[in-house]
């Protein structure tokens, strides 16, 4: 352990937060650097050139909010310090990948230790090899591979027997062995085996290893690719050196479609698993690779956060401090630092919502046709994108019908009143003239609005969804509407149908508290430290949440806030259809509820300020010890080195368990 991290582990149980500290000292200073190497820009008038005439009783469109110098730096500070963290010991950008498969039934090879023969453990690791070289069945893992030594190659004494295995992770068989030739017999047609090592009896280093016999040394998949990546391997491996949880499921996909291979299977939609595989196409077949792009999402939501907030609240104060919330979300970090879709369904559910809450702040009267278009087009392309990567966008795609409807409806009162008042006497010539128009172009204008908008939230997700699956190979016969229709009914049918337990699940009224985390990972690394990885909420945000949305909620009833109703509309529709969901459920889904939870708070923290005397002390208090608590739990939520002790006195309840 170096002195940096020795140091930081025996001061603060965590062994990489002054890693953290140092990198986010570093990076602040640079921004702060070019901060003032940039000039500042002249601040212009947005209306100049414009003549805005206002009408009593008619509310002006709120313009797209213009970020001051001050809001950028913000910005910028923000979201390089979440980035600094979610990159932080993301993944090894080294695996084995090379993959042997038998070419007979059954298939015997044996390879030879070079040097010294004693050993006290045997790694294995499974990848996919050619599904298309074997249309028969999928490759699930080891299935009875057995393991023999030998000195003579006569007399053979059975090591173990590999069976099931996760893909991209290690199986460790531990014991004491001494054989110079191990023998590898495999049953079934359907095994791959991509690297096997011997680690040195006693020590911290692999054993020398070579192929002694293969009788298929001239196929297309000779056993020398079980030894050629030797320098692969590591002795301790951790999250940082393979899959956990579900990325035994989205790496592979992800790795199916970057090299073209036949598919395995797919419960969900494929086009977050396609960003997934490009990032594998550019950066390899590894942990890094396939959890490179959901950090990379996790950081774009913190900016999208803060204008989201600077447009509803109108405060850089407000949003600044919602966009730390964000950031200091134990599960938008540790949802994004594993590679799972969640980070761009939820990135595409924030875009929708951003484009169709500027939309519900504009007006007919003065707003341009073209503009509401474009951001209604924006609104549902954004919807497009986020229910191709996966259904639970669907939920939060009904917010974003009851805003729609729910704004025309008040357009059409508008209109009504503006009928009546037209000619009224208070009004100048220009402000009837405006009415006249918006009265006149009323009927056409609406009808054109929802006839586009069949076209921009039916037909256009419909063309993403079933587009997204062409880079796919998930059909022997390749890719068809018919075969993407089936695909939708097999996805259906295997949610609605799911008949399973696990002894993390949790139900959605347990979410709102943070009352049953979910715990993914733990491992030891060679210098004895613990890495534990779990998902839920940072709970100061959960037992804040209930209270702020309660308040959100009135103020949307009791004076119509149009912020307060729009953050209410995405939270409910992203929590309220699990109500229904009788099947297995986590934390994580809570993701998309929490974004809405975050708003709430921020927007309760507006009005606290407006208020109430000091009410900002009050605010900048608790973004304190959320920042604090944030920190406080890093190494049971990103994986950092720790130990069992202090992972211990994170489970401040009896349903938390870390490990």
């Amino acid at each position: 352990m170096n002195t940096i991290r020795n140091l930081s582990y025996r001061l603060t149980g965590n062994s990489e937060l002054f890693s953290i500290l140092l990198t986010c000292a570093i990076l602040l200073l640079i921004i702060c650097l070019l901060f003032r190497c940039i000039p500042a820009r002249e601040q212009r008038d947005e209306s100049a050139g414009e003549e805005q005439i206002l009408i009593k009783g008619f509310p002006a469109s709120r313009r797209r909010v213009r970020l001051s110098r001050k809001d950028l730096f913000l910005m910028c500070v923000l979201t390089g310090m979440y980035a600094v963290v979610s990159l932080h010991k993301l993944g090894s950008n080294v695996f084995p990948v090379t993959t042997w498969q038998p070419s007979s039934e059954p298939q015997t090879v044996i390879l030879e230790l070079s040097e010294d023969t004693a050993f006290d453990a045997v790694y294995a690791v499974y990848c996919e090899g050619d599904n298309y070289g074997n249309p028969r069945t999928w490759q699930l893992g080891f299935t009875d591979i057995l393991l023999e030594g030998s000195h003579d190659g006569k007399t053979w004494s059975e090591i173990g027997t590999l069976n099931e295995g996760e893909i991209y992770e290690y199986m460790i068989l531990e014991g004491d062995w001494d054989a110079r030739l191990v023998r590898i017999t495999v049953s079934s047609p359907d095994d791959t085996f991509t690297e096997i090592g011997f680690k040195a009896a006693g020590e911290e280093r692999f054993l020398p290893v070579r192929v002694y016999e293969d009788a298929y040394s001239d196929s297309k998949y000779p056993a020398a690719l079980l030894v050629d990546e030797q320098d692969k391997l590591t002795l301790n491996p951790t999250y940082y050196d393979m899959s956990y949880f579900d990325e035994i499921y989205h790496a592979r996909n992800a790795a199916e479609i970057a090299s073209g291979q036949l598919m395995y299977t797919g419960v969900h939609p494929f086009f977050g698993t396609s960003l997934i595989a490009l990032a594998v196409k550019v950066f390899g077949l590894n942990p890094f690779g396939w959890r490179i792009m959901g950090v990379l999402a996790g950081i774009a939501m913190m900016p999208l956060m803060y204008l989201i907030l600077r447009f509803l609240l109108n405060s850089t104060f407000c949003a600044a401090f919602g966009t730390l919330l964000l950031g200091t979300d134990f599960m938008h970090l540790t949802t994004s630092r594993i590679g799972t879709l969640e980070p761009f369904s939820v990135f595409g559910i924030l875009l929708m919502y951003y484009f169709m809450m500027r939309y519900y702040y504009t007006n007919a009267w003065d707003t341009p046709l073209r503009t509401q278009l474009l951001l209604l087009l924006a609104c549902g392309i954004s919807f497009g994108f986020a229910g191709a990567t996966k259904w639970t966008a669907f939920y939060s795609a009904a917010g974003l019908a009851v805003i729609f409807f729910v704004h025309l409806y008040k357009q059409y009162r508008y209109y009504r009143r503006a009928k009546r008042y037209v000619s009224h006497e208070s009004l100048t010539k220009p402000q009837q003239d405006i009415l006249r128009t918006f009265t006149d172009s009323f009927a056409r204008r609406t009808a054109i609005i929802i006839a586009l908008c069949f076209v921009f939230f039916i037909f256009l997700p419909a063309a993403i969804y079933f587009l997204s699956y062409i880079p796919t190979h998930l059909w022997r016969d390749g890719w068809s509407i018919h075969n993407v229709i089936d695909t939708i009914k097999y996805i259906f049918t295997y949610h609605t149908g799911l008949d399973a337990t696990h002894p993390y699940q949790s139900v959605w009224y347990q979410w709102l508290l943070d009352l049953r985390p979910i715990w993914y990972y733990i491992g030891t690394d060679s210098e004895g430290l613990y890495h534990t990885i779990a998902c839920f909420s940072n709970p100061l945000l959960c037992w804040a949440g209930v209270p702020a949305i309660i308040y959100t909620a009135y103020k949307a009833l009791a004076s119509g806030n149009r912020a307060a109703f729009l953050i209410c509309i995405g939270y409910l529709s992203a929590l309220l259809p699990w109500i229904a969901v009788e099947r297995c459920v986590f934390a994580y889904h809570f993701y998309p509820t929490s974004v809405f939870m975050i708003m709430a708070i921020a927007f309760s923290a507006r009005d606290l300020c407006r208020n109430v005397r000091n009410g900002a002390y009050a605010v900048l208090a608790y973004a304190a010890a959320v920042l604090f608590v944030f920190v406080l739990f890093l190494p049971a939520t990103a994986g950092f080195g720790t130990g069992l002790t202090y992972i211990h006195f994170l489970e401040w309840f009896p349903s938390w368990y870390f490990g």
